[in-house]
């Protein structure tokens, strides 16, 4: 079983990655400048935090911290977007 991670966590995750400070959960990946390094810092920062197991891939399939968010806490087997 993994850790449950916030919105305001993860939001606050692709801040440091991307280094930007005014990201809201929202805010789209790319629009923010996001790009294959920053996504491999965030999932890193993920599985540190939640425990999870999550491919770089999942980032762009859920650019916003509010999607990847669901998909880290709907995950059951400590693994998320890993059916690519």
């Amino acid at each position: 079983m993994h850790e449950r991670i916030s919105v305001a966590a993860m939001t606050e995750v692709w801040r440091d990655a991307l280094g930007v400070t005014a990201a809201g959960p929202g805010d789209n990946f790319f629009d923010l400048g996001g790009q294959s390094m920053a996504a491999a810092r965030i999932v890193q920062r993920v599985e540190d935090l939640a425990g999870i197991r999550l491919p770089v891939p999942a980032v762009f399939d859920h650019p916003t911290a509010e999607a990847l968010t669901i998909l880290v806490n709907e995950s059951t087997d400590g693994t998320a977007g890993l059916e690519r």
